[in-house]
């Protein structure tokens, strides 16, 4: 082993080259890149966020359901793109033209609403009347920044990162899109398992707009954002469970330890949330699922825009992962029919039992069509 080679930190930059003028300048576009990324992940879904939003809705539920939208967009986008070996270039133009119609959309839609309602509390972090349950917010958002800084600061190198991060990176060098081996880099058919999920593909997006290398986005960007986003997703998750808003704060706190203590296989989804938290698996177990459990409840209590939410959702999974077509349907086909089957039980009417399990088979449309998608292309 070499030991006078340079150690490398976090950012790729080799720490016995600081003299060199030109370690200034990489740096400089560098953290230019990381907040051009910040502004995506941050604008982006909450000019979005106006078409879907409820009035009751806290900012973390808002962001969400925006950045749901901006997923399920490039999921619809770019799976044609993918399918028709068509250039990933010409797929971020099309993309970025519709994004700015529905982000434009979205803040017409907001502003028409707010001057309607000009009570609509916008400012709400999270849903709570009483002031001091934000003094019970705070362990667990000093808990979850220390987890982001631990994470960047240590950051592990998972095996897979061989394929998805790769992936990523080809995409930008050729302007392909799962057209490369990654082992050897020979162009191939387009690959049936991985064609429907999207996700290295809009990393890929998103290191192109930053001028950022993939493993940076990855890495030191994304791991952290959806570290945040995984613990947001908990937290509506806890409004709609818990009546009582001084114990939300402790369930999400409780979730926190839970993921902690929970590293006892490679395979578990706290796991996949620490060690390969920008994959499309633990996007999938960690965020998605607990949000389908959250539309569950709404689809339940019948609130507003939550079948749109949903589908869109549902089109999110197959865009994390492929195997989400038939793993999100036994999760809404499980619950239709619990609920349908209680429906029935209670008033002694199978129509009541079929309007119950409706909503449930219309979610799952998405998930189906590309179930269907997905043994064509196989």
């Amino acid at each position: 082993m070499n030991k006078t080679a340079p150690r490398m930190d976090l950012f790729g930059i080799s720490r016995y080259n600081w003299q060199s003028p030109r370690i200034y300048v990489i740096m400089t576009f560098m953290f230019k890149g990381i907040f051009t990324v910040i502004e995506i992940l941050v604008l982006a879904p909450l000019f979005c966020a106006g078409l879907f939003s409820r009035k009751d809705s806290s900012i973390v539920e808002r962001y969400i359901c925006g950045l749901i939208a901006v997923w399920a967009l490039f999921e619809l986008v770019s799976v044609p793109f993918i399918l028709m070996s068509a250039p990933f270039s010409l797929m971020c133009t099309v993309y970025e033209i519709l994004l700015t119609i529905v982000m434009f959309a979205g803040v017409i839609r907001y502003t028409v609403r707010k001057k309607k309602n000009k009570d609509d509390p916008d400012l709400k972090i999270l849903t709570f009347s009483d002031k001091k349950t934000i003094l019970l917010w705070i362990p667990v958002l000093v808990l979850l920044l220390g987890q982001c800084v631990f994470f960047v600061m240590f950051q592990h190198y998972d095996g897979d990162d061989s394929y998805y991060v790769a992936q990523s990176t080809i995409t930008l060098e050729t302007d392909t899109m799962f057209r490369h081996d990654t082992n050897n880099g020979h162009i191939i058919d387009v690959e049936g398992r991985h064609a429907l999920g999207a996700l290295p593909m809009w990393i890929a997006w998103i290191s192109k707009m930053a001028d950022l290398h993939p493993a940076i986005t990855a890495h030191t960007i994304l791991a952290p954002f959806f570290l945040c986003l995984m613990y947001g997703a908990y937290s509506i998750l806890s409004e709609r469970i818990i009546s009582k808003e001084k114990w939300r704060p402790v369930f999400v706190l409780l979730m926190l330890l839970w993921y902690f203590h929970s590293n006892v296989s490679l395979y578990t989804a706290e796991t996949f949330a620490y060690t390969r938290t920008w994959q499309g698996k633990a996007v999938f177990s960690n965020i998605i699922i607990p949000l389908a459990f959250c539309l569950i409840y709404d689809i339940y209590k019948n609130k507003k825009n939550t079948l749109l939410i949903a589908c869109l959702l549902s089109l999110c999974g197959i865009m994390s992962t492929s195997t989400a077509a038939y793993l999100l349907t036994i999760v809404y086909g499980c619950a239709g029919l619990v609920l349908g089957i209680s429906a029935y039980i209670k008033t002694k009417k199978l129509k009541n039992a079929i309007l119950t399990l409706l909503p449930f088979i219309i979610v799952s449309l998405p998930l189906l069509m590309g179930g269907v998608i997905y043994i064509l292309i196989k």
